[in-house]
C-alpha cells in the first residue's frame, strides 16, 4: 500500500493549508468584531484617513470616537492627533481646545511640549497676545532645558510689547539674553530691549545695550543695526570720526542689510554730509 502514502501526505498538507486559511479569516473576523465594540475603530479610521489626505473624513472620525468613547484611553490621542490637524487648518479655536483636553491626559514629553507650544502659538495667531505671552512663558519655565525655550521667551516679550506691558516684555528679554546667551534670539533680544528704552527716552541705556550687542555678536544683523544707531548718535554729538567708524563696523557685520537701507534718499544725504564732515575735520588748517 505504498501507492497511497504520498496521497495521504498530500491530503495531510493541504487540509494543514485549509485549517491555517480558516483560522487566520477567524482571526481577523475576531480582531475586527473586538474593534466595532471598542474606541479602536473610530480612532484608526480617522488616522487612516488622516494619513491619505482625506481630512474631512478623518475629523469626522475622530469626532464620533472622541463623543462615543470621551473617557477611553485612546481619547487622548485622539484629542491631540485632531488638534493638529486643526492647527494645520488655520481652525487655532477649535485646535486650542484639543490640545488642552489631550495635555490632561497621558501624553508623551515631546507631545506635552508640543501642545503647550502650539496652544501659544494659536493664541498668538488668533490675535490675542496676552494669552500667548503666558503660554510661551510657561513653556520656557517648564521646559527651560528645551532648545525651543530661547524663543518662546522672545515672543513671550513681543506679545507683552504690543499690550505695551513694557516691564513685562523687558523682564522675558532679559531672562533670554542672561539664560541662553548662546541662543540665535539672544542679540534679537537685545535689539529688542535697546528699542525699548529708546521709546521711553532712556537714551543712555539704549547706547549701552547697543554697545553690548556689538561687542557680544559683532557679526549679527543685529549689531549691524545697532552699530548703525551708534553711528548717527555719535554724528548729532560731532563726533564724526566716531560716527564713520561705527558705520564702517555696520557694513562689515550685514554688508547687504545696510546697502539696501542706503538707496533711501535720507540716508544717502546723511552718508555724503558725514563724509563731507569727516574730510573737513582731518584737512590741516591754513
Amino acid at each position: 500500500m505504498l501507492w497511497r502514502l504520498p496521497l495521504r501526505i498530500f491530503w495531510w498538507l493541504f487540509g494543514g493549508i485549509i485549517r491555517a486559511v480558516v483560522a487566520i479569516v477567524l482571526l481577523i473576523g475576531l480582531a475586527y468584531f473586538v474593534m466595532r465594540l471598542t474606541p479602536l475603530d473610530e480612532f484608526w479610521r480617522a488616522r487612516f484617513y488622516a494619513r491619505i489626505g482625506k481630512t474631512t473624513e478623518a475629523e469626522h472620525w475622530y469626532r464620533i470616537g472622541l463623543q462615543q468613547h470621551p473617557k477611553s484611553r485612546f481619547a487622548t490621542q485622539g484629542h491631540y492627533e485632531l488638534a493638529e490637524m486643526l492647527y494645520e487648518q488655520e481652525r487655532f479655536s477649535e485646535a486650542i481646545g484639543h490640545f488642552g483636553k489631550a495635555l490632561e491626559g497621558n501624553l508623551t514629553p515631546e507631545q506635552k511640549r508640543e501642545a503647550l507650544l502650539k496652544i501659544a502659538e494659536a493664541y498668538l495667531k488668533s490675535g490675542k497676545p496676552l494669552e500667548a505671552a503666558k503660554r510661551f512663558e510657561q513653556f520656557a519655565q517648564l521646559f527651560s532645558e528645551d532648545e525651543r525655550a530661547s524663543r518662546a521667551l522672545f515672543l513671550a516679550g513681543e506679545s507683552y510689547r504690543k499690550l505695551r506691558r513694557n516691564k513685562d516684555a523687558r523682564r522675558c528679554w532679559e531672562k533670554l539674553s542672561g539664560k541662553y546667551p548662546h541662543s540665535p534670539f539672544a542679540p534679537k533680544a537685545l535689539w529688542a530691549l535697546a528699542e525699548l528704552a529708546e521709546a521711553e527716552g532712556n537714551e543712555t541705556l539704549a547706547r549701552q545695550i547697543y554697545r553690548k550687542l556689538v561687542e557680544r555678536y559683532p557679526q549679527s544683523a543685529e549689531a549691524a543695526k545697532a552699530n548703525a544707531r551708534l553711528a548717527v548718535w555719535h554724528y548729532k554729538q560731532g563726533d564724526y570720526k566716531a560716527a564713520a567708524r561705527a558705520y564702517t563696523e555696520a557694513l562689515k557685520a550685514a554688508p547687504d542689510l545696510l546697502r539696501e537701507a542706503l538707496q533711501s534718499e535720507a540716508l544717502q544725504k546723511w552718508w555724503r554730509k558725514l563724509k563731507e564732515q569727516i574730510s573737513s575735520s582731518i584737512q590741516p588748517k591754513p
